[in-house]
């Protein structure tokens, strides 16, 4: 990678940048043509930008760039998110003095020492990152809209969002209940993705508790396998953790003090005794399902903060269990209750076989027999005889029924006959709030929820879904799981920047409530400053207008001050560009913000403004790591645009894997694409004095429209790798060809037909790399911009397929003599190719088709009835060759053509390739005696002197 070259792209950049921001090209407005709306995320400004952050932005940016190319008048606007606790707590951490932070702020940010403590002010922090984040975009190229900026904590914005939820209030889906939430337990509020370290949403799920009775209390074992309990031999509890006995609904119960704190936030529990691991160990307990009294044994696996830090044994169904217990030569025995067709006690099988030698071992294990007893296992029909005889007249039914079946049953059993009850945990603990302390779960009362659970609501989200494009399609099935899985969502806090919650206004309204349509509130947000208007005048009646159509336009006028013609032109330019056309954003937002966005969507505007379509791309890692404060591996956006080039950076962001997939950022492969663009550079602008239009001039015509053809289609697919490959790799690759082509004809490139190809070549790569696409389409005469200009069309008549199906024989050949060359013993001279003759293709012709009709060599004989063995053999061996024979290949067999003819022809290109002598003769007889050779339709024999 040239440094030189980097300068020039980082010249180049800022130089089309300016012009573009002069030119104000990307400033729209409704027209005439058809319009492209698309979006991404607006950030959080509560850091500045780093390299993860930019692969979405850019994949948004290329493909809003390709539709503009299309034709289409493409809005792509952003704002900020200013709502909620990620922007004061990272401003707390600034007070406190976060040493971690600051560091990373000053040392890997670069962030002046003197704006540091101005960073405490969560106003002056937002404002600050908004403005270097923003610097981020631009510098990255991003087609932005700026007209349309702003934040959420703008009045304007909060007259949108109180609207919105007066419309959700309105329609029975905002509630206020009872329900569990994530919780900071030192700010006590609600914590949802964007309050937690890492950005991870608390999954919270239910664990049963089965009450084993001790002379101090009952041990309330919690699982997520309540099936297994007639099973249970032992009771397991942390052998380094105290135990508390508390209160809770009239009964005594023994927890580790830790899952004690934990517990308070949802049960109303009373601590009246503390115990000793050991004190615990010296008693039994009696499982109260079969009556069978076990041992409580410690072991350092339990974890003494989840659920209620006491876990039962069952060494049948339980990995863990199942070694520890093996390991520790207590005598106890195997009950198995789930029966499989090869096993009823999957976990003592797969131990002994695969023979683990750590804990993660042990919990890769426990997740394939937990999977596979689920989905495939039943209760044994004797599970009944472990049952205390009371209770077996009730339990019977569960005999021979399906695990799911017999969860349900032995869950409710427990809960009805009062020997247990269901709690709720993090199911992905340990997750962090973003002040540092980890989240619990709270039974939360008379907290405003958004009713995500609601049937109706569900039904039309789901059909929202069904009538979206979803890319890319495997996708799909995630959106479908988190609209079936999500219920109940705190949409308020107490804590935060944001929107009072216009009938509670105690309550702010939080993050990921405010986010879900205000791709709407874009569409007339440049209004909104064009005309002054203020926050007062953003009534509902206006809103209900602008949005949905509803009013009078002329009353509204009245009520509001606004002119009627101002009010009924926001009205149409939300219509001509509503609904969106595509949402881009990233796998992590599924199970919230983009669900959410899909449920508000549908709650309240008609179907015919529902969301188009949504393009899901993977993270980025760097140099094969997750990106970390710990780990000190953060590199900022604008900095390494500053070391490779805007251009570079969008291309490894958004191009080197498929779009769903994670890309691996590294700096060779930054430094590959570097060189890649400065091959591009030279080739197109260099200058070409040939004249010849000959073979290669139709050849590399015909390669070019085929690429236009086949990359169009991939754009369309957003296959922003395959597009992007062909574009910068393969077309290079055609054109050095075509330079080998002419230079073994000892003449210069054709300079018209390089001029063309490089203006259409440079129109390709405009979305990929727009900076260098600019400079480059000027070099080349054009005042244009080429970020307007007309996508490539191209032209079947100069597509050849024959013509590149030659070549590609040729080449074929070429590579066949080389291998030859890599084992020759000596000094090469010469080399004699011997094609086969023309009644040779008819039989590669029959073999293709009998191969591809999932035929056998039998067949082959059986049609072309060979004379001799000779013959048959040769057919046995076209026959062998097919098999194996690439596609493009066998399509040659379909084309009239002679490839002794061909081989002749390009014969001065064989040998410039070669740098050898080389003769073209037609396979014979004479040739088969003399060298021992045969010759197959499509593979000459080839002897090097």
């Amino acid at each position: 990678m040239s440094q030189d070259f980097i300068s020039m792209l980082n010249e180049i950049s800022e130089k089309w940048q300016r012009k573009w921001e002069e030119s104000r090209i990307f400033e729209r407005n409704p027209e005439e043509r058809q319009k492209f709306y698309t979006t991404v995320a607006f950030p959080y400004p509560n850091s500045p930008f780093h390299l993860g952050h930019g692969r979405t932005y850019t994949t948004c940016d290329i493909y809003a760039r390709y539709k503009r190319m299309q034709g289409y008048n493409v809005l792509f606007p952003m704002g900020f998110h200013y709502t909620g606790t990620p922007i004061v707590t990272m401003a707390d951490d600034v007070a406190k003095g976060d040493k971690e932070l600051i560091e990373i702020f000053e040392k890997i940010y670069e962030i002046p020492s003197s704006v540091i403590p101005k960073l405490s002010d969560p106003l002056f922090m937002a404002n600050y990152f908004k403005e270097e984040i923003k610097k981020a975009m631009k510098e990255l190229g991003l087609s932005i809209d700026w007209r349309r900026e702003f934040t959420t904590i703008d009045p304007e914005f909060s007259s949108f969002i109180v609207w919105q939820f007066n419309k959700l209030q309105s329609m029975g889906y905002v509630v206020k209940d009872t329900h569990p939430v994530g919780w900071c337990p030192v700010h006590n509020l609600p914590v949802g993705m964007h309050d937690t370290k890492g950005d991870v949403e608390p999954e919270i799920g239910q664990y049963v508790l089965i009450y084993f009775e001790t002379p101090f209390g009952y041990l309330p074992i919690a699982t997520l396998r309540p099936e297994t309990v007639f099973g249970a031999v032992a009771v397991w509890i942390s052998p380094k953790d105290k135990y508390s006995v508390v209160e809770v609904d009239g009964k005594r119960l023994i927890l580790s003090k830790k899952a004690s704190f934990r517990l308070s936030f949802q049960l109303d529990l009373k601590e009246v005794q503390e115990l000793t691991s050991e004190e615990l160990q010296k008693v039994k307990a009696v499982n109260p399902i079969t009556g069978r009294e076990v041992p409580i044994i410690p072991a350092d696996f339990v974890d003494p903060t989840l659920a209620t830090g006491v876990v039962m044994s069952v060494p049948a169904h339980a990995p863990f269990d199942y070694y520890y217990l093996k390991k520790s030569k207590l005598e106890l025995p195997i009950v198995p209750v789930v029966k499989l067709d090869n096993t009823d006690a999957m976990a003592r099988d797969v131990v002994e076989k695969e023979n683990p030698k750590s804990d993660a071992d042990l919990k890769k294990l426990t997740e394939l027999v937990y999977r596979t007893e689920y989905n495939k296992g039943k209760m044994r029909e004797d599970v009944v005889d472990l049952v205390k005889p009371e209770y077996r007249e009730e339990l019977k039914e569960i005999a021979g029924k399906p695990v799911p079946e017999a969860r349900k049953i032995i869950t409710d059993f427990v809960v009805k006959k009062k020997l247990g009850k269901q709690i709720y945990e993090i199911m992905n603990k340990p997750v962090y709030c973003r002040c540092g302390n980890e989240v619990v779960v709270k039974i939360l009362k008379d907290q405003w929820f958004l009713d995500y659970g609601n049937p109706e609501w569900k039904a039309k989200t789901k059909k929202l879904l069904s009538k979206m494009r979803v890319i890319p399609p495997e996708v799909r099935k995630d959106f479908e799981y988190a609209i079936d899985w999500l219920e109940k969502r705190a949409c308020a806090r107490t804590r935060g920047l944001g929107t009072p919650l216009p009938w509670d206004k105690k309550w702010i309204i939080e993050s990921l409530s405010d986010s879900t349509i205000y791709m709407a509130y874009y569409t007339i947000a440049h209004k909104i400053k064009q005309h002054k208007l203020h926050a007062s005048q953003l009534t509902l009646d206006f809103w209900d207008y602008v949005m949905l159509g509803r009013g009078n336009p002329e009353e509204i006028s009245k009520s509001t001050g606004i002119d009627k013609s101002v009010i009924e032109d926001m009205r149409r330019e939300f219509l001509y560009w509503y609904p969106l056309d595509v949402r881009h954003s990233g796998p992590d937002l599924i199970p919230n913000h983009l669900s959410f966005f899909l449920f508000n969507h549908s709650a309240i505007f008609p179907e015919e403004l529902w969301p188009k379509g949504l393009a899901i791309n993977g993270f980025i890692l760097y140099e094969g790591k997750k990106m970390s404060k710990s780990l000190r591996n953060i590199l900022p956006l604008r900095k390494a645009i500053r070391m490779y080039g805007a251009d570079v950076i969008r291309i490894a962001l958004a191009c080197t894997v498929d779009l769903g997939s994670d890309a691996n950022f590294t700096d060779v492969g930054a430094k590959a694409i570097a060189d890649a663009l400065r091959r591009f550079y030279e080739i197109v602008t260099a200058h070409y004095s040939g004249d010849v239009m000959g073979k290669p001039e139709r050849w590399l015509l015909s390669k070019f429209n085929n690429l236009v053809k086949e990359v169009t289609a991939e754009m369309g697919e957003l296959d922003l790798r395959g597009a992007l490959n062909k574009v910068l790799y393969e077309m290079t690759s055609n054109v050095n060809e075509y330079f080998e082509m002419v230079r073994a004809e000892g003449r210069e490139p054709n300079g018209k037909v390089m001029k063309r190809i490089g203006l259409e070549w440079t129109k390709l790569l405009s979305p990929f790399a727009p900076h260098l696409a600019e400079e480059i389409w000027h070099k080349l005469g054009n005042e244009t911009f080429v970020s307007l200009e007309k996508w490539p069309t191209y032209n079947e008549a100069e597509i050849d397929v024959k013509l590149e199906l030659e070549h590609e024989f040729v080449e074929q050949v070429i590579g066949d003599v080389r291998s030859i060359l890599n084992v020759f013993k000596g000094t090469p001279t010469q080399v004699m190719i011997f094609a086969a003759g023309k009644g040779e293709m008819e039989k590669l012709r029959k073999a293709i088709e009998v191969t591809s009709s999932g035929g056998t060599l039998k067949n082959l004989m059986d049609q072309l009835r060979p004379s001799s063995k000779e013959e048959a053999r040769t057919l046995q061996k076209i026959y062998q060759m097919v098999i194996s024979m690439p596609e493009t290949i066998k399509k040659m067999a379909s084309y009239d053509i002679d490839e002794y003819q061909v081989l002749k022809e390009n014969a001065r290109y064989i040998e410039h390739k070669l740098g050898l002598n080389v003769t073209v003769e037609q396979f014979d007889e004479n040739v088969r005696a003399r060298y021992n050779k045969e010759a197959l339709p499509l593979r000459p024999a080839i002897v090097v002197q």
